[in-house]
Formats: structure tokens, sequence, C-alpha cells
């Protein structure tokens, strides 16, 4: 009797365990469900009818699953497990599938919406040089106190700014010293021992003043000043999905943090139609001579950089006639880890070239197909040496790098089997002012009819000269001089896209 007891009352607690078990798998599988269901809600990029298909399909394989996992379970007279013991075993392993697959979708949709919220932004960072010769004894910036630095003669809050932080750090006079050139000379005379600037101007310093590199310098100490971008794009938001709207992309010419303020070495304007499904790259050469619309003076248009993305927008509308909605921001970076991720591209070359990449790797394209990986990338799309009409030709390659990485993204499983992979990659090294309602309006828009899109590219142009700028004000430096007709032509292009045309 005691035996048979015992016998009962085992069996009765393995009943009990196994009803625990999933009881617990159920709720857990509830857990999930609810979790990947509000990222999916949040994130915002079905449309309504997939966002209702999706819920009715997981409410056909739910309820059969929860309702045989909550029923209680036991075994006949007879000692066999009835078939509705048999179809809670299915329903467990069928709810375990369930939730790896519900537990990836959102861990996914997570990872979506903090990609929205790292690009979406308007944080711009400053950056400032303490620097002195290759050879001078300063170390640290420590050893610098009590000294006088040299610095540019520039009103400017932002400058000003760095300026104190770096009087709080240590103890020193500062003396002006004219425009940019003109401070990296006074270092290499030795009219003073320290100068201090903006990484921007450091590195035009190199390329512009002769003598000065980056080997017989040396930087002490970087300060950095954060900025609201002061932008109003929301004032030129739009429907999306229903008006025309204009987009300028930036590719700066700087690795490292995206907020950077650096020269602008890409512009484009990206002109999108939703009606009628057609999209106008206007690229627009970095050395074209504009005048800077703050400023009101004449100035490389890669230069505007310098005083911020917004001072390159206004410039850029008052050039062109156009309002622009939004801008989207890139540095080298996001061209070679996004080239990378998605396993290289598929670049079309007019000319046989070399071209030296930022890893010092000598690049070798031919006529025609090329398929390169993102320093190589990068490469084709910076060289204009290699080119009769230079900047010109610099432009169209970009503009083939860009439509490169489309076709990728478009034409291949790359984008689903590395989609995260892709979202790290680039989530550090694009900024936009487009709200993640405008991203995911558009995102919608698309897999709501799935139709195809026009593209359609145009090419500003001009002609070589030499002449001092704003930002250069000592020195004859390259410039190209806008070709009016190109600049009517690229007008008539944006509106006519605009118009629906």
């Amino acid at each position: 009797m005691r035996a048979d007891r015992k016998q009962r009352e085992k069996e009765e607690s393995k009943k009990n365990i196994q009803i625990n078990f999933y009881v617990i798998l159920a709720i857990i599988y509830i857990i999930i469900m609810v979790a990947f269901i509000a990222t999916t809600f949040l994130v915002d990029v079905l449309p309504i009818l997939y966002f209702g298909i999706l819920i009715l399909i997981l409410a056909l394989i739910s309820l059969p699953i929860l309702r045989s996992l909550f029923k209680k379970s036991g075994k006949t007279r007879s000692g066999k497990e009835p078939k509705k013991a048999k179809k809670k075993v299915v329903s467990s392993v069928t709810a375990v599938i369930m939730i790896l697959i519900m537990s990836t979708g959102t861990y996914y949709m997570a990872n979506t919406l903090d990609f929205f919220g790292k690009i979406s932004g308007n944080v711009q960072v400053h950056n400032f040089y303490v620097v002195v010769k290759a050879d001078s004894q300063y170390e640290k910036l420590k050893d610098i106190d009590k000294k006088t630095v040299g610095i540019m003669e520039q009103e400017d809050e932002i400058y000003t700014e760095a300026q104190e932080k770096l009087k709080d750090k240590v103890d020193v006079s500062l003396q002006k010293k004219g425009s940019f050139d003109n401070l990296a000379k006074s270092l290499l005379s030795d009219e003073v021992e320290v100068i201090f600037m903006n990484s921007a101007y450091y590195d035009m310093a190199v390329e512009e003043v002769d003598g000065f590199t980056s080997q017989n310098t040396k930087i002490l100490e970087e300060i950095s000043v954060k900025v609201e971008s002061k932008e109003e794009a929301n004032n030129k938001s739009v429907d999306v999905t229903k008006e025309p709207f204009n987009v300028y992309i930036s590719g700066i010419d700087t690795t490292g943090s995206i907020g950077n303020i650096a020269r602008s070495d890409v512009n484009m304007v990206m002109t999108v139609n939703p009606k009628t499904k057609t999209i106008l790259l206007t690229s627009i050469p970095r050395d074209y001579y504009v005048k800077l619309a703050t400023k009101g003076a004449m100035d490389k248009l890669t230069h505007s950089g310098l005083y911020g993305i917004e001072e390159t927008t206004k410039t850029i509308e008052n050039l062109l006639g156009i309002d622009i909605n939004y801008h989207v921001k890139v540095n080298f970076t996001t061209v070679v880890k996004l080239v990378d991720t998605l396993g290289g591209i598929t670049v079309n070359s007019e000319y046989s070239f070399s071209a030296l990449g930022m890893d010092r790797v000598t690049y070798n394209y031919v006529a025609g197909s090329n398929n390169l990986n993102g320093q190589a990338a990068l490469a084709f799309a910076r060289e204009r040496y290699s080119f009769a009409s230079g900047d010109n030709q610099r432009v169209k390659n970009q503009q083939a790098v860009l439509t490169g990485i489309i076709k990728k993204c478009t034409s291949s499983a790359s984008i689903l089997t590395n989609y995260n992979g892709i979202l790290n990659a680039i989530e550090d090294n694009i900024q936009t002012s487009m709200s993640q309602k405008d991203i995911t309006s558009l995102v919608k828009m698309q897999l709501g009819d799935m139709s195809g899109w026009t593209i359609k590219q145009f090419s500003l142009k001009g002609s070589g000269s030499s002449t001092p700028v704003y930002s250069i004000p000592n020195s004859y430096v390259y410039v190209m001089v806008p070709d009016q007709s190109s600049v009517d032509e690229a007008k008539n292009q944006i509106a006519s896209v605009m118009n629906g045309e």
C-alpha cells in the first residue's frame, strides 16, 4: 500500500512539473509575442494591411498553441497517453520555434528603433587642435603653461568657446595671427611655438601651406565643442509620400564621428517625387565658386562645410533657387563600412585609371565593370587628378558609387541576410534631419506598392581658375567657375521632377 502511494505521489509530482513547464512556456510565449508586436508597431514600417495580416497570422498560429499548453493532460486508466497529451508535446515544440522566430524579429525591430534614434539628430562637433612642431620640446598640454598660443583672427562664438576651454585647462595667453594660413606659417617661422586651430583648418593647412605637414607637426591636445544645429529643417518638412521634396546629401572629408565639422567633399541634391516615383541626383563639384549664404563672400563650396551644414544647405538653395527640405550627412567611414558590409559593389567606370586610397594602397580601375571593396570604392569616388575634367568627372564617379550601392541593396539578398550588420556599420556614420516618421513613411509607401523608381542623374559643370577665397584670403587657390548654362539646366530638371513632368 505504502509503495503504491509513493508511486502515485511520484507520478503526481511528475505531472505537476509537466503542467508547470507548459504553463511557463505559454507565459514566455505570450511575453515574447507582445514584445514582437509592440516593437513592430513602434518601428511603424509595415503598411496597415500588412500589419493586420501579421496579427492575423500570429493569432491563427498562437491560439491553438496556447490553448493546448494551458489545457491539463494526464494518462488514461490503461496508462496510455491520450491524444491531447501528444498534441501538447507538438504544441510545445512549435511554441519554442515561434519564440525563437519572434525573439529574432523583436531583436531586429529593437535595433531598427535604436538606429533611427542615432541617425536622426543635429548635434555638430567642432574639434580644435593644440599644435606644435614635431621636434618641439613640448609633449603634453601642461608643458605650454604660461606660454603664448597663436590663434586665428576670427570672430566666431564656437572658436571663442574653444579658447575658453583651452584656458580652463592651462594658463596661456592668446595672440591673433590672422587667417589660418598665416597662423600655420607663424608656427613654421617660429613666431609662436604653439597654435590653436580648428581641425578642419589644420587639414586645409596640410594641403595648402607649403612646409606644413602632419609629419612635421604634432597635436598635443584636442578640444571639442558640441553645438545643436540651428537648421530650421522642420519648417520645410513635407508629406514625403505625397509631395515632392529635396534632400541635400553631404559627404564630409573625414573619418570618425559623423558630427565632426569638416569640408563638404561630396555635394548632391536628391529630388524625389513620390507620386511619379522619380529621383533626380544633381551633383555639384566641391570646388564650385559660390557665394556663401551667411558670409556674403565668394568661396569654394567645399569650404562652406567649415561653417556647418546649414551654411552649405543655404548656399546651395541660393545657387539653385530651391528649398532643401532635409539633409543627410555621411563621411568616409560610411562608404567604407557600408560597401564592405554589403560584400563589395560593382561600379562602372568611364576610364581606366589609378588612385591612392586613404589606406595608402594604390587601386587600379578599368574602363567598364569593377568589383570594389570599401576602400577601393572610396578612392574611386575621391579621385580627380586622373581626369582632364577633374571635378566634373569625379562627381560622375560619386554617382556611380551611389548607384552601385543602391543596386547591391535592391538586387541581392545582402540587405536581408546581413540586415543587422548593415545597421551596425552605418548607424554611427550617418546623420539626417529627416524624422523617424518621414523615413518610415517612405518605407511603408514602398512596401505598400513595391513599384520601381526612375533614377536620373545630372552634374553641374564649370571651368578651372585660381583666386583667393573667403576662407583662404592670402593665397590663390583652385576654384571651378560655374557654367551658368549647366546651373540653369539643373534648375529646369529639378523643377521638372518637382512638377511631375
